[in-house]
C-alpha cells in the first residue's frame, strides 16, 4: 500500500517507460522511453501464446491484465518492462528501520497507448529479513497466498483502484529465487484477482475488520492479473537499479 512506503520513507518516484501491450496495439511510452525499449513478445501478446513473460529477467517483469467491469470490461493488454538503470522504480531499503531489515517493492507508471488511461503498478514485497521491530512478510522463497499483508500488488488504473488485499480473492505471489543480497537477483510469478479498493481514512491497521470493510466494500470493478518478476537488488535506499 502507499501509506506502507510513506512510512518507511521510501516512497517511489514514479518513472514510466516504453511497453509491449496487446490489446489494439497499445503501446505506452513514459519519461524514460528513450532509454528503455520494448521486450520481445508474442504478436498476440498473450502469456502462453508466445509470450515467454520474463521467466530469466534480470530486471524487469511482464505482466497480463484482464479487466472486469463497468468503464474497462473486457479491456487486456500485456505490458513487458526492462527497469535496467529506472531511477526509483526498485525500491529497496531500510530507512527507519533496525537493521538488518529491508523492505522491497517495485513502483512504475505508464501512459498507455491510445486510450491514455494513466497506469500504476505496485508490487509490494516489504521487509524481507527479520529485526527487532520489525517481522519478515517475505523470509524466504517459497509462495504467498494473497492477503491483507504483504506481499501484494496494487493497480491504479484510469481512476480506479485494485488490490490484492480484499478478503477471499484467489491468488498468490510466488517467490522463486529469494535474496535480501544487492547485487543478487529475487525473482518468481504472480496470478490472481484483485478488486476495487477503496482508500480508508484510517490505515494504521489494514487487516482490521473495520479497514478491510471500508476497503473492499465495493466489487463492482475487478483485474486478473498473471505476470513474472526478477530484480537484481541495489545498493541498500540507492535511488537507481542496476
Amino acid at each position: 500500500m502507499r501509506a506502507f512506503f510513506a512510512g518507511l520513507c521510501l516512497i517511489a518516484a514514479a518513472c514510466g517507460g516504453k511497453t509491449s501491450a496487446s490489446d489494439s496495439a497499445d503501446v505506452g511510452s513514459g519519461t524514460d522511453a528513450a532509454d528503455n525499449t520494448p521486450l520481445d513478445a508474442a504478436a498476440s501478446g498473450d502469456i502462453g501464446a508466445g509470450l515467454t513473460c520474463g521467466e530469466n529477467w534480470a530486471q524487469g517483469y511482464c505482466i497480463k491484465f484482464t479487466f472486469h467491469g463497468q468503464k474497462f470490461d473486457g479491456r487486456s493488454f500485456t505490458v513487458q518492462r526492462d527497469l535496467t538503470g529506472t531511477s526509483s522504480t526498485v525500491v529497496f531499503g531500510d530507512t527507519h528501520m533496525q537493521p538488518p531489515a529491508a523492505s522491497l517493492a517495485i513502483h512504475d507508471t505508464w501512459q498507455l497507448g491510445p486510450y491514455k488511461d494513466p497506469l500504476d503498478l505496485e508490487i509490494v514485497f516489504g521487509n524481507l529479513v527479520t529485526a527487532p521491530g520489525f517481522p519478515a512478510f517475505v523470509p524466504q522463497a517459497k509462495d504467498y497466498p494473497f492477503s491483507c499483508t504483504p506481499p501484494y500488488l496494487d493497480v491504479s488504473y484510469g481512476n480506479v483502484r485494485y488490490r490484492s488485499t480484499c478478503p477471499g480473492l484467489a491468488g498468490d505471489v510466488n517467490v522463486k529465487t529469494w535474496t535480501a543480497t544487492p547485487g543478487l537477483l529475487f525473482a518468481g510469478t504472480f496470478s490472481g484477482h484483485l478488486q476495487q479498493y477503496l482508500p480508508p481514512a484510517d490505515t494504521s491497521n489494514e487487516c482490521s475488520d473495520a479497514t478491510v470493510a471500508a476497503a473492499c466494500k465495493s466489487a463492482l470493478n475487478t483485474v486478473d492479473v498473471e505476470g513474472t518478476f526478477g530484480v537484481t537488488l541495489p545498493a541498500l535506499n540507492a535511488a537507481t537499479a542496476p
